[in-house]
């Protein structure tokens, strides 16, 4: 396929070849043969066939958040036995340009890497790809293009602050209120409960020496596995309720908390007001994705916020609750809550509510431009009415 140049120098020569005809003069004549033996040399050289190389794109990681980069890397390889020629690959992002990277000439099957970054600046599904290599003749007259890889996809996560302060009520006071259940396996921290008899298979680094060699017989201890709580984020996206930029600060607040679950090995639950609901999950196992499903969850028309759906216990486990503003059937709503959950807290993205809440339910105003991270440290645990 003929560049732009070379369908300049393809009119160019016609109209040299008209005019030296025209005038009789024969320089003309030659400037236009060798014009075009030099269009039929590049199109020789760039002629349709196999391509020169084998592509192999890597994304690495998969998941970034705002802020991050993913690593692309391009291992390339020489197909043939003969010297390869230099060539230019393009890798489009996002839909727009992206990389391009020239590829020196390779020896025979030998094989070069090449990587590229990308930068990620808004949660999505970000497409990358697909990727083309070019080969120009050395006039840039003409050119041939391969495909080489198909379009792969980084997914920009939603911005992750590191929370502290933890929800009360969260499901760590009582395991026998309903509130908790045990982690199978857990994270290390369990409770010592008592003594028992080795059984074959048994840890070894488990075995009480002290009272084995009392008793004349080995003992292992028993622990009580750690307890886990249960945290719901439910997430209001209408469209009449948030703008859009206080949604994005919305989205990242609920991918913290879910973050923050994950951390303690808690387990979660994510209702969103377009209908969306995980169920009750552990958060370590679900965490990429719920996180990949706030990536790309975008607000949506009028609609009502529904209940949060019951897990069949009473007080149990907390709720948190991220908008942008509260009408008095929300703030109900929110009320009628503490009934079935231990704590109920309202994350307010833009300011202060409106609408008075009741006691008891904890408030987190986030002021517009400022953190979240910071409102739930300095907020997250005090109730509403309460003393500063």
């Amino acid at each position: 396929m003929l560049t732009r140049a070379g369908w300049a120098l393809a009119a160019g020569s016609v109209a040299a070849a008209a005019v030296g005809r025209l005038l009789g003069v024969p320089e003309l004549f030659v400037a236009a043969a060798v014009a075009w033996g030099l269009l039929l040399a590049a199109l020789v050289r760039s002629r349709p066939g196999a391509p020169p190389v084998d592509v192999r794109r890597v994304i690495h990681p998969p998941l970034v958040s705002i802020g991050g980069q993913a690593r692309v890397d391009l291992l390339v390889t020489n197909q043939r036995s003969r010297r390869s020629p230099v060539l230019i690959l393009r890798d489009p992002v996002g839909g727009h340009a992206g990389a391009s990277v020239a590829v020196a000439p390779l020896a025979g099957h030998a094989v070069e890497s090449a990587r590229y970054r990308v930068p990620a600046e808004r949660r999505g599904v970000l497409p990358v790809g697909p990727l083309e290599a070019e080969l120009t003749d050395v006039f840039g007259l003409a050119r041939r293009r391969w495909t080489l890889a198909a379009v792969d996809t980084v997914t920009v996560l939603p911005q992750l602050e590191t929370l502290t302060g933890r929800v009360r009520g969260g499901g760590l006071d009582d395991p026998m209120a309903g509130v908790t259940r045990p982690i199978l396996g857990g994270r290390g921290e369990d409770d010592f409960s008592g003594l028992r008899p080795y059984v074959v298979g048994d840890d070894l680094r488990r075995i009480h020496w002290a009272t084995s060699a009392r008793t004349d017989e080995l003992v292992v201890r028993q622990d009580d596995p750690p307890w886990q709580g249960h945290l719901t984020v439910l997430l209001d996206g209408r469209d009449f309720r948030i703008d859009a930029d206080a949604f994005e600060v919305a989205v990242s607040a609920a991918a913290s908390l879910l973050h923050a679950a994950a951390g303690r090995g808690d387990r979660t639950r994510l209702v969103i007001s377009d209908g969306t609901d995980s169920g009750l999950v552990d958060a370590r196992s679900a965490h990429d994705t719920l996180l990949e499903h706030l990536a790309v969850v975008e607000r949506h028309p009028a609609g009502i916020l529904a209940e949060p759906p019951a897990d069949r216990r009473a007080r149990s486990g907390g709720l948190v609750a991220v908008m942008g503003t509260l009408g008095q059937r929300e703030a109900a709503l929110l009320a009628a809550q503490r009934t079935r959950f231990a704590s109920v807290v309202v994350v307010l993205i833009g300011g202060d509510a409106a609408t008075p809440l009741p006691r008891g339910v904890v408030l987190v105003p986030v002021p517009t431009g400022a953190s979240f991270a910071e409102a739930w440290s300095r907020r997250g645990t005090r109730p509403v009415g309460a003393r500063a």
